[in-house]
């Protein structure tokens, strides 16, 4: 049985029809966008928790009483501390850390030798920072600058960026608590 060239030809259009169905039914995904959706969907995770840790707790009244404030964000976060014991630096920022380190590189890339010194002035340099520290009561909350706060994943309520050294920190603003760490993200002089 011999086909014919219109058969051939037929049969070849076939085969090609069918590889670029099944081409665009494969999806291209970005990784640096599936990086900042995981980074997203872990911070997600851990506002539930947090949430689910706050439940268990007695209830907040409002109260202008500094010791029962306190003791409401103690209690906070040694709930939290305990739900998350095994947690380690970068259990959030995770894959999303060398876009996070980029972002910040070219901002200090594009500021002036004074203009990075001077944003930098107000961060905490003597507290390392970890997963699960309380933030220190008297370290200064130094604000991350507006033009890197704009490229940086958005953050819900409850959670911020600091700085704290050359790290880049996730604050828990509720309990006061180091949610996750990304160590030296901030570039040293001359890189």
């Amino acid at each position: 049985m011999t086909l014919s060239l219109s058969s051939k030809l037929a049969a070849i259009s076939a085969v090609q029809l069918m590889c670029m169905i099944a081409a665009a039914g494969q999806e291209r995904v970005n990784p640096q966008a599936e990086a900042l959706a995981g980074f997203s969907k872990r911070v997600t995770s851990y506002l539930s928790l947090q949430k689910k840790v706050e439940g268990t707790l007695a209830s907040q009244k409002e109260t202008n009483d500094p010791e029962k404030i306190k003791q409401h964000i103690t209690s906070l976060a040694t709930g939290i501390r305990a739900a998350r014991a095994d947690a380690k630096p970068g259990d959030i920022f995770n894959g999303a850390s060398e876009q996070f380190r980029h972002i910040i590189k070219e901002d200090a890339h594009n500021r002036s030798v004074r203009d990075a010194f001077a944003a930098m002035q107000e961060v905490p340099k003597k507290n390392a920072a970890r997963v699960n520290a309380d933030y220190p009561e008297t370290a200064a909350l130094a604000t991350v600058p507006p033009l890197i706060l704009n490229r940086l994943q958005r953050l819900p309520d409850g959670l911020e960026y600091r700085f704290m050294g050359r790290d880049l920190i996730l604050r828990d603003t509720k309990a006061n608590l180091i949610v996750d760490v990304l160590h030296e993200a901030v570039p040293t002089v001359g890189r």
